[in-house]
């Protein structure tokens, strides 16, 4: 079968080699060297042999098009001589044997080709995204250079205003200077004549003393008098001994507070602070669940015992302890209550904030789920849980997924594929969500705890993974998240494995900054949770393996996130 090949210019418009009448061409067969209008490719096309294995591409494509791929030239960047035979999309990288054999046993593995289109889509999403940032960028610009404009008789103004201050602050040092100049030369003649009048009042009354036959008393045998007169007398004495320890005056100098004159403050979107306000010793062994209650307690947890506590200054006050294997936990935002995963049978249980009784909730898997790998619970109170169809871990098999379900229990949503068909997750491990509708998971890929975090938009869309900084992480140095929060300014924060780095990224799961608590004293943060009234956050900690010291719990104040 004959077709054109082409559209030729300055004659009639090209008509479908298909049904010959349409001249709304949208696709060309490179294998048939056809071109076909949307109805023709799906009526006709589809219907002739091996047609799946044909490549058909956009009429807009047809000119960048350059014929078949050559896959056999990519090579591996970390093994040398072997060539890259598949594409590992829960790392996003090209592997070769080697590689697969070493490191991605159990991802999903896809053929290069297929890796090359997932790569082609992202590639224009990102261009199409750049675009669109560049636009922001200008107009961000733009509205800079307009401000600056506009404000600059502003920065004169404020300019005045320190200097004004300055003049007040040197106003009063000088007032306050002349005001204890002036009290030291009263002290100062006054000093000879105080003084002097106290040792005369003290000699009088210890003369006094001495003439009330106090020989006689010392002699008598009168036992009362004795025991009246000798007790007023060493009161008299004690007396005369404190007036005797004359005061000098003495120059105290205070420090001058850089506030009183005041500061200036430039917050910056890209700066983080962390202030620890308090430190408590829990009476757990590791912090590994952390959750914090309407009522200002907080649950926590080894694995093996589960306590409520309430911070009382700098104590922590428990006030229920429950020997309790907890596997995962949250807490409802209203009422406090806990659920949680346990060795208590399968299924979700709830302990009651007001009884502190135990029992199954409402939460139920469909029939094919056998593990909670994760729960969190959103404001609105919807209870998102991460879940496996095989009972082992690892390797990576069987179905994963996360689950979304309203208040009365009813799945609402089940993300587990893309729209490529490939598989969202490997083991979701810790899951939050932002006001924004997003839902972000740490994702764990290996039985080494390397992992990533996968942020999925209400849709199930994936808007970005974050595998890192590269700072930080590298080969020897893997990035190992474990628990993920969502900032009051609704933010990220993501905590790693036995490192003392926490990741902040944006509701998109962009890095903002990272922030090495170490530096400030805190060791091997764990679990997290924020405060929903006053923002403050609670870090609770680990311990070395073998340690036998109990788990640090740590009050901060972050900002800047």
């Amino acid at each position: 079968m004959a077709f054109s090949k082409s559209i030729k210019c300055g004659q009639a418009p090209a008509t479908c080699n298909f049904c010959e009448e349409e001249t709304k061409i949208k696709w060309k067969c490179i294998n048939c060297d056809v071109l076909m209008c949307a109805k023709c490719k799906d009526k006709i096309h589809a219907k002739l042999k091996n047609n799946k294995d044909h490549n058909v591409i956009d009429i807009k494509e047809v000119g960048i098009y350059r014929g078949d791929l050559d896959f056999s030239v990519l090579k591996c960047e970390k093994h040398s001589g072997q060539s890259c035979v598949m594409f590992c999309v829960s790392c996003d990288t090209l592997v070769c044997t080697l590689c697969i054999g070493n490191i991605h046993n159990g991802h999903v593995l896809v053929e290069t080709r297929r890796g090359f289109n997932i790569r082609k889509d992202k590639f224009k999403s990102d261009q199409k995204k750049i675009k669109e940032k560049i636009g922001k960028l200008i107009d961000r610009k733009n509205k800079i250079t307009t401000v600056y404009k506009k404000n600059s008789a502003t920065y004169k103004d404020l300019a005045k205003r320190i200097d004004a201050k300055n003049v007040e602050v040197k106003k009063a040092t000088d007032k306050q200077t002349e005001k204890l100049k002036s009290e030291l030369n009263k002290k100062w003649r006054d000093l000879p004549t105080e003084e002097i009048n106290k040792l005369d009042e003290v000699i009088v009354n210890l003369q006094g003393l001495l003439r009330s036959n106090v020989d006689d008393i010392a002699l008598s045998n009168d036992i009362e008098k004795l025991f009246i007169d000798s007790s007023k007398l060493s009161s008299a004495l004690k007396v005369a001994e404190s007036n005797l320890r004359l005061g000098t005056i003495s120059f105290l100098p205070g420090q001058i507070p850089l506030y009183s004159v005041g500061s200036l403050q430039v917050v910056s979107k890209n700066g983080v602070d962390v202030r620890i306000v308090k430190q408590f010793q829990t009476d757990i062994s590791r912090a590994f669940f952390l959750s914090f209650c309407p009522d200002d307690s907080l649950w926590i947890s080894d694995a093996s015992v589960l306590q409520k506590v309430k911070p009382v200054a700098h104590t922590l006050t428990i006030e229920s302890t429950l020997n309790l294997g907890v596997y995962r936990m949250a807490v409802y935002t209203t009422t406090g209550d806990l659920l949680l995963v346990s060795d208590q049978g399968s299924g979700l249980k709830q302990i009651s904030n007001t009884t502190g009784k135990l029992s199954d909730s409402i939460y139920l898997l469909q029939p094919g789920w056998s593990l909670y790998s994760a729960l969190h619970v959103t404001k609105d109170c919807k209870v998102i849980v991460g879940v496996n169809s095989a009972r082992k871990l690892w390797p990576a098999t069987g179905r994963r997924a996360i689950i979304v379900m309203n208040q009365k229990g009813e799945h609402e949503h089940i993300y587990e594929h893309d729209k490529y068909n490939i598989r969202l997750f490997t083991h979701p491990v810790s899951i939050t969500s932002t006001d924004t509708g997003n839902i972000c998971v740490v994702d764990e890929l290996n039985q080494d705890s390397r992992g990533r975090v996968v942020v999925l938009n209400m849709d199930g869309d994936i808007l970005h993974i974050y595998t890192g900084q590269h700072d930080i992480n590298d080969e020897d140095k893997l990035f190992k998240p474990v628990k993920i929060d969502t900032t009051p300014s609704d933010n990220i924060i993501v905590t790693e494995l036995n490192n003392n780095i926490l990741h902040i990224l944006n509701n998109y799961g962009h890095l903002i900054a990272h922030y090495n608590v170490g530096d400030i004293g805190i060791d091997m943060p764990f679990s997290f949770s924020f405060t929903r009234i006053t923002g403050q956050l609670y870090i609770g900690c680990n311990n070395p393996e073998g340690s036998s010291e109990k788990a640090k719990l740590f009050e901060v104040h972050i900002s800047g996130c």
